[in-house]
């Protein structure tokens, strides 16, 4: 099954503003000449021929704050973070009183998670220069990554005042505020994302609906962003439908058969499909926003699995819980890799007749249960699942999911089963920061980690909670 996909802070690239060093002749033209071809290959997405550009061009000027500094903007966009950290050092060490490049300095430290140095380096860039609106906004992602929420919407807030029209800030801002748990702001403020590059433009003659009054039209709900968030705001749906809306939802495929199951929705069309006709059009994203929800109200189960497609789970007569787990992301940017909880962390809750453990991994990570020796510890139930609707049959059967952020913890959270949710200790803004609540799933429960890369603490605590869970649940008695 896939995974999460959202819209990631951009780390903003800034040049350098000093200049060469004055040589005299041929050789100066052509030092800046490849220095501006290799930055043309830079903006255009072409990092290798940039890279071995100024790679070329350090054997001329080993010294130079500028190619240092576009090198290490280079190397971070290809991946190669802690050779970018270098070159931006070298860069700075011949420039220390520029704010750009400390600035720079600090988004590199922020790719290898080093927030706490990057923030010092924001906070020089700022004291080198009060009205830096990038320096500002640089400072704020760092200090929201630390979850000092309220610092990080000041700075955000400051670089609005120097820069009002800024997409970018006004966007992370939002996300910051929803964070922080102040919802309805921090949707409305969210709303500055449509602006953004990577976010998609629905190509609909259409009108966009603005929130008006419904009754007696066609509403087409479409995915943004992720799997994750159609499953978290198509409840919004169930609003729609209360003032008299006729529903259409386009998602994506593996989603079809399950939201097909939910009687707020009419018609539900999956991506590449014909769309029916339709009078307005709205991002289940913006929903939050436009519905003007409760959001105190507490949220009653939106989607079920559908009866006449069951994926059956086998019983043994000790077990007393029948836990599912899902472990590992199966994309390949940093969060994914910092969301994922290494396979034989479960394996600690194996080895129990009390505890029947079944697999609902997806991806290539369903190896792992081979790879450890897992075969007869672990049901793999995963491999037979290929869309939600049968994801939905085999939670259904489940007394417990522990999952990462995953789309499959929102599913198994909107059904109202028990879920808990591993989280990194920077987690995702849907989360929220801090505490075992979530405002979106009243049977979901969050798990936390202490410090980046601490799963042991939070697999103390589960080990602890699965212990008292199993004492309150009655021994299984049918057979297999």
């Amino acid at each position: 099954m896939s995974d999460l996909s959202t819209i990631h802070p951009l780390r903003h690239e800034y040049r350098t503003s000093t200049p060469p060093t004055p040589l005299f002749g041929r050789a100066v033209d052509t030092f800046v000449q490849q220095l501006r071809l290799a930055g043309q290959a830079l903006r255009a997405g072409r990092l290798d021929e940039a890279i071995s550009g100024y790679f070329r061009l350090l054997a001329q000027r080993p010294y130079h704050a500028e190619l240092h500094n576009s090198l290490g903007v280079a190397l971070r966009q290809a991946g190669k973070l802690e050779a970018a950290v270098s070159h931006h050092r070298l860069s700075l060490a011949e420039d220390p009183q520029n704010p750009a490049l400390h600035t720079n300095l600090g988004n590199a430290l922020r790719a290898v998670n080093r927030p706490e140095d990057a923030v010092r380096h924001h906070f020089r860039s700022i004291a080198l220069n009060r009205n830096y609106a990038d320096g500002f906004f640089n400072l704020a992602l760092c200090l929201r990554d630390l979850g000092r929420i309220d610092e990080a919407i000041g700075c955000f807030t400051r670089a609005l005042s120097l820069n009002p029209e800024s997409k970018r800030a006004r966007t992370e801002l939002a996300i910051a505020l929803l964070m922080r748990g102040d919802l309805a702001e921090g949707f409305a403020t969210y709303e500055a994302r449509k602006r953004l590059p990577e976010t998609p433009i629905p190509d609909f003659a259409q009108p966009a609906w603005n929130g008006g009054p419904i009754q007696g039209k066609r509403i087409l709900l479409y995915p943004e962003q992720g799997l994750s968030d159609v499953l978290l705001f198509v409840r919004f749906a169930r609003e729609l439908k209360r003032r008299g809306a006729k529903v259409i939802a386009l998602c994506q495929g593996p989603l079809k058969d399950l939201l097909a199951n939910a009687d707020y929705i009419d018609t539900v069309v999956a991506e590449g499909e014909s769309l029916p006709a339709f009078d307005v059009h709205a991002s289940m994203v913006s929903l939050p926003h436009l519905c003007e929800p409760d959001f105190n109200a507490v949220s009653e189960p939106y989607l079920s699995a559908p009866s006449d497609r069951l994926i059956k789970l086998g019983r043994l007569d000790k077990a007393r819980l029948r836990i599912g787990i899902y472990w590992a992301a199966n994309g390949q940017k940093e969060q994914d890799r910092l969301r994922s909880v290494p396979f034989t962390r479960f394996l600690a809750l194996t080895g129990e007749p009390e505890l029947l453990i079944f697999s609902l991994q997806g991806g290539a990570r369903q190896k792992d249960i081979q790879q450890f020796g897992a075969g007869g510890l672990v049901h793999d139930v995963g491999r037979g699942i290929f869309d939600f609707a049968e994801a939905a049959s085999a939670l259904s059967q489940l007394d417990l999911l522990i999952s990462i952020d995953a789309p499959i913890a929102h599913l198994s959270a909107a059904m109202g089963l028990k879920t808990w949710v591993l989280l990194p200790a920077y987690p995702d803004w849907r989360w929220q920061l801090g505490g075992p609540r979530a405002p979106w799933y009243p049977t979901a429960r969050l798990f936390r980690q202490p410090k980046v890369g601490d799963w042991e603490s939070v697999f103390t605590v589960i080990r602890n909670e699965v212990e008292l869970l199993k004492l309150q649940m009655p021994p299984v008695t049918t057979g297999r």
